[in-house]
């Protein structure tokens, strides 16, 4: 039977790669919309309204969770790879588990009260 530690790695490395492909849709469409559409689209009402819309705000929050999770899970990852990292192993997955939280949730509660 396999730990939990075992299928844990490939887990979270097969989510870093579909976070990876979704953040590229996803920031393509940001850049397409605040770049390629109108001129205007950067100025501060455009914004505001275009975030205030349900459709934009979804999607603002899906590119949220998986930047988030791409950046907090790479860390770990990277820190893993260290002597020191492997040594902490569970403190490390704590840790960056709980700033992916923290991040998220933060950035959420931004694109929310706009």
């Amino acid at each position: 039977m396999e730990s939990a530690k075992s299928v844990m790695e490939p887990v979270a490395w097969i989510l870093q790669m579909l976070t990876g492909l979704i953040m590229v849709v996803l920031v393509t469409v940001h850049f397409y919309v605040t770049h390629m559409i109108s001129h205007d689209a950067l100025e501060y009402s455009a914004v505001v309204e275009r975030v205030s819309s349900p459709v934009f705000q979804g999607m603002y929050a899906l590119l949220l969770l998986v930047v988030s999770f791409h950046a907090f899970n790479g860390l770990r990852a990277i820190v893993l790879d260290t002597n020191a990292g492997m040594r902490s192993r569970g403190t490390i997955n704590v840790l960056t588990t709980l700033m992916f939280l923290v991040a998220f949730f933060y950035g959420l509660y931004l694109l929310i009260s706009i």
